[in-house]
């Protein structure tokens, strides 16, 4: 029998599309892939109370009702929850050196005793916060147990990006010696991008470290030609070129390169182009694309609209559009970045248009021939009779990429073989 913990720390297990469409279904895929050769136990290290901009409230109060039907549909998939009250709130999830101390003191306790009532013998760890108290609790353990360090984003640069630190700071500069002492120790380091592998074998050449990047379930996302038709005649976009965004805006996603891609994008297919923005963001993050929208001649409403969807709607908007957009900002280690929209995209057909600056996406989307950059040194004509010829290949291709390279399904099995690879060390 295979005993895995899998470990989460500070983030949401509720209306969180991430942990939906990336988490939970990799663990139900997990269980019922080994069945009763594999005990799994989600441990999710949850803030007790929260402070955001709605005011202050416990988790456990608001989202009773969403916990325990997670709990019910887990146990239905032979996974246990466990859900563990920490007193940091998710503001703090950047921490420093005082937070990480005070973090690790309140929460190794609870991962070292379930490591010893489970008898886990792998701990799975989603970004640093986890992994770190699961090394430390490791050390604590009689019987040996093995960490895999699921990086996701890097840490001490995602701090340069939100503007928690500097680079010359000090909080960066301990965040990266923790940082290898992480990696060092992980029997196994997971990273979601070939270029974040590469750097973390340049820096750290001992390293055990393979990519599985952010996969998609085909099942979910899909080219579908009755959503899609259905979806447009809503938005009233049947007879509309349409280029959707879907994710986040602002930081790591910045409105004027944004802005610049998309009125290249009208300039090409002309008056009867839309842009659509899927997005969470609240209106003050809207507004810096809006005025840059706005002062191109593109109307709210008439040209473009940004609206919010849930998890289960995505599919549809995606396939009410044509083409995607994808632009990252110029930040360090950006080329190692690569979302869950990515694969999204590709897996409903959807050709991806990027910025010429995003160098390591345009050489992805012209390796697998799935996209473009939207280049301002040819002419217009010239990138729009290149989109227009392209454009069905593309879409042939974005779909074949998705199975091929970013499927639910192979990492699945992809992460039953590392949990089986461990056990037999």
């Amino acid at each position: 029998m295979n005993r895995v913990i899998y470990l989460i720390a500070l983030e949401k297990v509720f209306n969180n599309a991430i942990f939906e469409n990336q988490v939970k279904k990799l663990l139900v895929g997990l269980k019922r892939r080994k069945g009763e050769h594999l005990e799994l136990t989600l441990l999710v290290l949850l803030p007790w109370i929260e402070l955001t901009r709605r005011g202050l409230y416990s988790n456990f109060k608001v989202y009773r009702r969403e916990l325990a039907e997670l709990r019910e549909e887990l146990a239905g998939a032979g996974i246990k929850l466990v859900v563990s009250r920490t007193m940091f709130p998710s503001a703090f999830f950047s921490m420093k050196m005082p937070g990480l101390f005070c973090f690790s003191l309140l929460t190794l306790p609870v991962v070292w005793y379930q490591i010893l009532v489970r008898r886990a013998k792998i701990v799975h760890c989603r970004y640093y916060y986890a992994t770190f108290v699961a090394l430390l609790a490791s050390r604590l353990s009689v019987n040996r147990v093995k960490v895999i360090f699921d990086v996701r984003s890097l840490l001490p640069e995602q701090g340069i990006v939100n503007n928690i630190w500097k680079k010359e700071d000090s909080a960066f500069k301990f965040w990266k010696r923790v940082e290898r002492w992480m990696l060092n120790r992980a029997d196994r380091v997971i990273a979601v991008a070939p270029a974040m592998s590469d750097l973390i074998r340049a820096q750290h050449g001992q390293v055990r470290v393979e990519t599985i990047p952010n996969f998609v379930d085909s099942g979910v996302f899909h080219p579908d030609s009755d959503l899609r038709n259905a979806k447009r005649r809503e938005l009233g976009l049947e007879n509309r070129i349409v280029l959707l965004y879907s994710g986040t805006l602002g930081g790591r996603y910045p409105s004027g390169r944004m802005a610049e891609c998309v009125k290249l994008f009208f300039a090409s297919f002309g008056r009867d182009s839309f842009f659509l923005i899927l997005t969470s963001s609240d209106e003050k993050r809207v507004e810096p694309l809006a005025r840059e929208l706005t002062a191109s001649g593109l109307e709210r409403g008439a040209s473009w609209q940004a609206m919010e969807a849930s998890a289960a709607e995505v599919p549809a908007y995606l396939n009410a559009a044509d083409w995607s957009l994808l632009v990252i900002a110029d930040f360090l280690t950006g080329e190692t970045f690569l979302p869950i929209k990515f694969a999204e995209y590709l897996a409903v057909g959807l050709p991806v248009l990027t910025h010429p600056r995003n160098k390591a996406i345009a050489a992805i989307l012209k390796k697998y021939r799935i996209g473009a950059e939207l280049d301002a040194g040819l002419s217009i004509q010239e990138l729009g009779d290149s989109l227009r010829r392209d454009e069905a290949r593309m879409r042939e291709n974005c779909v074949a990429t998705a199975r091929e390279n970013f499927s639910l399904e192979r990492f699945t099995l992809r992460y039953a073989e590392i949990y089986s690879e461990l056990t037999q060390k």
